[in-house]
């Protein structure tokens, strides 16, 4: 059951939401998180879908970014007046129950005040917010988890990330064999590898350790830096743009077995945009298998 709701408007703040689910996964495991946008399967029931895992809940996470009290629906109504609105229903639940309730300010957001809310959302303005930051974002969200801690326990191995690997390698135990499987180590991803239009991504690896450089190949400068975690032929990381705070990427690419093509998807951060993403190992490029 899901232990960890988080309550969010995807025209406020769905990028924001999907990277602090993300990052709470990595510690309390993938099935204790619920996004009721991205975590509903087609043909559930809403509205029962989120009470059902309300029940279960210990933490409540609603994500307020800085248009979180104006949102409007099609007739220009603000949705938090319309009694119907799953996230005012989210929330006046979560008053009437035992559920530890934490808003989360993102995007330079403020707390809203106790006039500004609906009657049944009132007591939201008294609750001890908790703001992250793009510029504090891990030092913040550390505090989040290590607070969280108090109500739900960490679980190993417990996301979507170390399920697929859990998943891949029993299918190469069968195939393969045990032995081969244990002593296969991770792939080298290091040296360039290029984008359709020409950019490339410069990556050093050290252990499972990688630094990642986007370089503009007709200007030769760095547009853009992150850094990159190896598990077996995947790799996971993040690129920050070195000129200005926006567009900010986060991404997940697989190595082919011939070592030739990396294969996977680039998510840019505020916006959620899922881009599909191929990089093709060009003459030269020193990426042994």
């Amino acid at each position: 059951m899901n232990k960890i709701f988080i309550s969010y408007r995807r025209d406020d703040s769905g990028g924001y939401s999907g990277r602090l689910a993300d990052r709470l996964a990595l510690t309390f495991g993938d099935q204790q998180i619920f996004r009721d946008f991205d975590d509903i399967s087609p043909g559930q029931n809403f509205a029962e879908s989120i009470q059902a895992n309300l029940s279960g809940a210990d933490v409540f996470l609603v994500v307020i970014g800085p248009h979180w009290l104006q949102v409007t629906d099609e007739n220009g109504q603000r949705r938090l007046d319309d009694a119907e609105d799953f996230v005012r229903m989210e929330i006046e639940t979560v008053l009437q129950r035992d559920i530890q309730i934490i808003p989360i300010l993102v995007n330079g957001a403020q707390m809203p005040h106790m006039a500004e809310l609906p009657s049944g959302l009132a007591s939201l303005a008294y609750r001890q917010a908790v703001e992250l930051s793009d510029s504090r974002w891990e030092q913040d969200v550390g505090k989040l988890i290590g607070y969280i801690k108090n109500y739900v326990k960490p679980i190993k191995n417990g996301s979507r990330l170390h399920r697929m690997i859990i998943y891949a390698a029993t299918a190469l135990l069968v195939l393969a064999g045990t032995a081969i499987w244990l002593s296969r180590q991770p792939a080298d991803f290091s040296g360039q590898w290029y984008f359709d239009g020409g950019d490339y991504l410069l990556i050093t690896q050290q252990d499972k350790q990688v630094k990642i450089e986007r370089i503009d190949v007709n200007m030769q400068n760095v547009f853009e830096r992150g850094e990159g975690l190896v598990d077996g032929r995947r790799l996971i990381f993040n690129l920050e743009p070195v000129y200005s705070d926006r567009f900010k990427h986060r991404g997940m690419v697989k190595k082919s077995w011939d070592g030739q093509t990396l294969t996977g998807e680039l998510i840019e951060v505020f916006s959620d945009k899922h881009d599909a993403l191929l990089l093709e190992k060009r003459p030269g490029a020193q990426n042994d298998g």
